[in-house]
């Protein structure tokens, strides 16, 4: 009888904030940030984007779109044998062997910001149909693309992730159960539903059930309800930095959002240990081998 043996990776998505270039020592202050995590693998996110840079502190191997294309990257521990951009879509996709010799798929992608879905409801108050039609074409049409680029590896049973900036919340945070924090709002993003819908499976969400109890924010650790987006009244905080995982070997054991030190407000941030307008999401899993 074949022995299984499981590999254990961390992985952590990173909207790096201008790259760095929001506060003093910006790319050093990413480095440090990687190095703390304990993440194996990282998906950037924002131009400029600092995975050469940061891959090159740390000794490790990355993929950094070279068409200008796309403002996502990937560093890894491990090797990357394969990596390509998606057409038309700031996203990317690589192969990493891990030190097992088995291949993963990660992949990297950052959708559109505007228009944002939370400030149509809560400041607008427009009607759900109508917010979900703005998000289908905003950004379910990019993640359309990602998808399409994946389907040939979700119809498999190869170990997926994805991960990246999603500029949109989750329907699974958004239900009947929450609505009292989204002024009675229930609505089924239609970027999340996709995720699902092609198999995909949101790590935080698997491991921390509840909303309610284990909300996960990750927008924003300097805009923050006193500190707000332009000229916002307030700035709604939510989750939309995600990692997804498909795969019958895949399991996730632990998913945290994570941020170093205690951020400043924006207008006070420059100093910030942080370098990012986002919190992170750093998620731990098991890989049994073929």
């Amino acid at each position: 009888m074949m022995q299984t043996t499981t590999d254990t990776i961390k992985i952590m998505t990173f909207n790096t904030w201008l790259g760095g270039e929001a506060v003093h020592d910006g790319v050093n202050k990413i480095a440090r940030a990687v190095e703390l995590s304990g993440a194996d693998i990282v998906g950037f996110q924002e131009t400029p984007d600092p995975g050469k840079a940061v891959a090159e502190k740390l000794g490790w191997h990355y993929y950094q779109n070279q068409e200008g294309r796309a403002n996502c990257s990937v560093i890894s521990k491990y090797p990357i044998i394969e990596a390509v951009h998606v057409d038309g879509m700031s996203a990317v996709l690589t192969h990493i062997q891990l030190p097992s010799g088995q291949v993963i798929l990660v992949a990297d992608a950052h959708l559109y910001y505007d228009p944002y879905g939370p400030y149509w409801a809560l400041f607008d108050h427009k009607p759900v149909d109508e917010i979900v039609a703005m998000e289908q074409e905003a950004r379910g049409r990019e993640l359309a693309l990602v998808l399409r680029d994946l389907a040939p590896h979700l119809a498999s049973d190869m170990p997926l992730f994805l991960m990246g900036d999603f500029n949109a919340p989750s329907h699974l945070d958004w239900g009947d159960d929450t609505k009292s924090l989204h002024d009675g709002y229930v609505v089924r993003w239609p970027v999340s539903a996709m995720a699902e819908e092609a198999g995909l499976l949101d790590s935080y969400r698997i491991v921390h059930p509840d909303p309610a109890a284990m909300p996960g924010l990750t927008w924003s650790t300097v805009h923050t309800p006193e500190h707000p987006w332009g000229d916002n009244p307030f700035e709604p905080q939510d989750r939309i930095d995600f990692i997804y995982y498909h795969g019958s070997r895949v399991t996730a054991v632990n998913s945290e959002v994570f941020v170093v030190g205690e951020p400043k407000g924006f207008g006070s941030h420059e100093d910030n240990e942080w370098p990012s307008d986002h919190a992170a999401v750093v998620s731990t899993f098991q890989i049994a081998t073929a």
